[in-house]
């Protein structure tokens, strides 16, 4: 029998889908069909890319094996003709031909469409597949009365994985993204001043949150008006069209949070929430600040933005004047504005003030009553300040010589960077009586508070002081002993182990309080990143001992004060300074015999802090 084809093609939009025949092919007997292309108009788009023709539909007729029995790459080319066909069931596929719709772009709908017939013996089946559009389509209305009050709005609309993202812009043709579970606007408006507003992460879809084929967002922005909605949606179910107004502020409120603690010659900038917005990038940002007395007029000074983390910025700024007000703000590489503008005041010019008796030349000898009567005890200060009552250092030489003249803490002639004397620390065994414990060497500002029979001891650490160092300077020399003495509270996680070395410590610390530590109730103990009473911290201990020696067999350290960034603006009312032949002597731990030598210490003001970042 001869083969004759015959289609007759109403519209050419085809939708794809995939099914299964469920009766077997009789080879011998054929059949015909009669085939109308039909599209619905509904969602009829004619902007198409170049290059991409989606009314130009292919077509597929596949029988229950997935064998493919015609297929065209045009289904105008079938047009008025009939296709003959063995008896069966086949499915009837068409779709756009060369694209399968899964990408997002401008004028690139996508159509598709299946259906499932029955070819008999001798007889001519006329059927029509309808189709429809497979991707969803997006269109965006920038009303004219928001354009003429600003510089620019834009529009991103994305998926949720950020794989697909288009950026309209007024004159935008449609855009149209494949089937996701959901769809995300960001609109962006620059007002006349250069100031940006975004409403972020409005979610599009129907009223599950999702987005179907054939779903049509339309999407008007335009001035915001009274009231506080920023957004309404009216859905058409008849079309599937979802028709959102977006109403959008032209008066700033950027998406980031600026902070700014100063000294009096420089400030630390802080950014928070910095989030990039729709055609708004966050790309090497930077900071702007000016003299609020220079005016609008006055020149701006920008400094780069460092980013700490995806939506934290900061910046030290120096070289500022004391006593002066000044503005600053963030904007990125293409001075768009991210940050509202904010202003600071750099504070008075801040006192330098040197350690007193740093090069430890001052020393002093008397009787003190300890818990076993007047015992001599030496002091690191001058008589002249003792009578004074002027005194800055101690030790707690008053609380080992309760059972004898032991003064674990004392002047020293036979190793001295500068001057005479330095300060030598030798951990010990008190060993009288009934009294039995360990005595770390130590030296510190502050205060013996008093002793008690079991050899425990209150402290009291800190003296007045309101400058801002950004280090100390000094030398040390240490010869650790064995660690025989283990004390019952020691912490599970101490770096320190009997039959090991013993360590040293030296701190440094500024606080807005002084502090009493009883060393038999570890909870008194300072917890200097913890407690925001604590301004700035900065510790050498540990392996820091085995470094190269100087001059004398000291080694020379600089212990940078690091400034927790919730206090870096704060005035520091009181420093502590501490030094301690055995780490752990507070936990009744060390080595007998382990000695420390100090001197020269000095305070550095020169140079910038160092930051302590989320501290």
């Amino acid at each position: 029998m001869k083969r004759i084809h015959h289609i007759i093609l109403i519209a050419t939009t085809l939708i794809f889908s995939a099914c299964q025949a469920d009766e077997d092919v009789t080879g011998g007997d054929l059949g015909y069909l009669r085939l109308s292309v039909h599209e619905d108009l509904g969602t009829t788009t004619r902007a198409v890319p170049a290059g991409y023709e989606p009314e130009q539909i292919a077509v597929q007729i596949i029988d229950k094996t997935g064998k493919v029995e015609e297929e065209t790459e045009d289904a105008e080319l079938w047009k008025g003709k009939s296709i003959e066909l063995p008896v069966g069931t086949y499915m009837v596929k068409a779709s756009s031909h060369g694209f399968d719709g899964n990408a997002v772009g401008f004028g690139i709908p996508y159509y598709a469409g299946s259906k499932e017939i029955k070819i008999s013996k001798g007889s001519e089946l006329n059927e029509t597949v309808t189709c429809t559009l497979a991707n969803v389509k997006v269109t965006a209305i920038f009303v004219q009365d928001l354009l003429d009050k600003v510089q620019s709005v834009a529009l991103r609309v994305y998926d949720a994985s950020g794989t697909y993202s288009l950026n309209f812009a007024q004159g935008s043709e449609a855009a149209y993204f494949p089937v996701v579970d959901a769809l995300y606007a960001d609109i962006t408006v620059v007002n006349q001043a250069g100031k940006s507003n975004t409403l972020k992460e409005q979610k599009l879809g129907n009223k599950e949150g999702k987005v179907n084929a054939r779903d049509h967002y339309i999407l008007t922005i335009q001035p915001e008006s009274t009231g506080n909605n920023n957004i309404s949606v009216e859905v058409d179910p008849t079309t599937h069209a979802y028709s959102y107004t977006f109403n959008v502020s032209t008066v700033p409120s950027e998406n980031a949070t600026l902070t700014a603690a100063a000294w009096d010659r420089l400030a630390y900038l802080k950014a928070t929430d910095v989030v990039a917005g729709s055609g708004v990038s966050v790309d090497n940002l930077k900071f702007c600040y000016r003299t609020v007395a220079s005016g609008e007029e006055g020149a701006w000074t920008e400094i780069a933005a460092t980013k700490e983390d995806e939506t934290t910025y900061t910046a030290l700024v120096t070289g500022l004047t004391a006593s002066t007000e000044y503005q600053y703000q963030l904007m990125n590489e293409e001075n768009v504005l991210i940050g509202n503008e904010q202003t600071f005041t750099a504070g008075g010019v801040d006192p330098k003030t040197a350690l007193p008796n740093g090069n430890f030349e001052d020393w002093s000898t008397h009787s003190t009553e300890t818990v076993l009567g007047k015992k001599n005890v030496v002091f690191p200060y001058s008589e002249e300040d003792y009578n004074s009552g002027d005194v800055f250092w101690d030790t707690s030489n008053t609380g080992a010589n309760s059972a004898g003249q032991l003064n674990p803490t004392n002047s020293s002639t036979d190793f001295v960077i500068s001057g005479v004397t330095a300060a030598r620390l030798e951990s010990k065994l008190v060993n009288a009586f009934v009294i039995k414990a360990f005595a770390a060497a130590s030296l510190y500002t502050g205060s013996f508070g008093d002793a008690s029979m079991n050899m425990t001891a209150r402290i009291n650490f800190g003296r007045s002081f309101t400058s801002r160092p950004v280090a100390l300077h000094g030398y040390y020399r240490y010869t650790p002993a064995t660690v025989t003495q283990i004390g019952d509270n020691l912490p599970a996680d101490a770096s320190v182990s009997e039959n090991e070395p013993d360590q040293c410590a030296i701190y440094v610390a500024l606080a807005k309080k002084t502090y009493t530590i009883d060393n038999g109730d570890t909870s008194s103990f300072i917890d200097f990143e913890g407690d925001d009473n604590i301004i700035a911290y900065g510790t050498i201990e540990g392996d820091y001992v085995i470094e190269e020696s100087a001059e004398h067999g000291y080694t020379e350290f600089t212990i940078p004060l690091q400034y927790k960034e919730s206090q870096f603006g704060e005035t520091p009312q009181y420093i502590i300074v501490v030094c301690s032949a055995s780490k752990y002597g507070d936990y009744m731990t060390g080595g007998v015999g382990s000695t420390l030598y100090v001197d020269d210490f000095s305070l550095v003001y020169e140079g910038t802090p160092t930051i302590w970042k989320n501290k």
